[in-house]
């Protein structure tokens, strides 16, 4: 279990993801970190020791212990807190939400027939 600390902005993005979903809070924070540790390697050098009260809010994310672990290993690595890092990750998760699991990609290339008569 983790402790993001994201900025308001990311705040409402996540919340009309988790309703357009149909997911719980915590849910879609753990999809969107999952996500974002995947691109880790976009994460800036320059991640703020901490986010201003003013801006940003926490929020509780429940994820998987191998994510609980790398989330604790880049935080290590760049000597960052565990809510800063995990954060930028859910931030970093909602610039590409369409790589979250279990998504069926949606087809927009097939074009609709007018219709020729009334059902």
């Amino acid at each position: 279990m983790v402790l993001p600390r994201v900025l308001l902005s990311d705040d409402r993005a996540l919340k009309a993801l988790a309703a357009a979903r149909g997911w719980y809070l915590s849910e879609a924070a753990a999809n969107l970190i999952n996500v974002g540790l995947r691109h880790a390697d976009e994460l800036p050098d320059d991640l703020p020791q901490r986010l201003p009260h003013v801006e940003s809010t926490s929020l509780t994310a429940r994820i998987p212990l191998d994510d609980d672990r790398a989330v604790r290993a880049v935080a290590s690595e760049r000597q960052r807190s565990i809510s800063a890092v995990s954060g930028a990750l859910l931030s970093l998760g909602l610039r590409y939400r369409n790589e979250i699991p279990g998504q069926i990609p949606a087809q927009y290339n097939i074009v609709e027939r007018p219709l020729t008569k009334a059902s």
